[in-house]
């Protein structure tokens, strides 16, 4: 069985996010309708974790992929994926990866 690790951060992370589109479109309803579709896309995901945009330059075994306008990166984890930062994609991502991991994730 796969698996999607969650650390403290990234459920922050989607907390976070699910309080900013509940209050920008108003409606609680939409804003848990896209939480569900992430956590549906890294289940997916964790079945086939190769299948994500590696991105060596933020770290060896990171990947990424989008949802809408934001992206998940995760590294490949035991039988399944370990999340690292979901973040929206307009945002610069190497700074925002560096300030939650350095300067490069190994």
């Amino acid at each position: 069985m796969s698996r999607v690790v969650r650390p403290a951060s990234v459920r922050e992370d989607l907390k976070k996010i699910g309080e900013y589109i509940a209050r920008q479109s108003q409606s609680l309803d939409l804003a848990l309708r896209f939480l569900d579709r992430i956590d549906e896309k890294c289940n997916l995901y964790a079945t086939h974790p190769e299948m994500g945009t590696p991105r060596s330059d933020l770290g060896t075994k990171v990947h990424c992929f989008p949802v809408s306008d934001y992206v998940v990166f995760y590294e490949p984890h035991l039988r399944g994926i370990r999340l690292l930062l979901v973040v929206h994609g307009s945002r610069d991502i190497p700074s925002v990866f560096g300030d939650r991991f350095g300067e490069h994730r190994d």
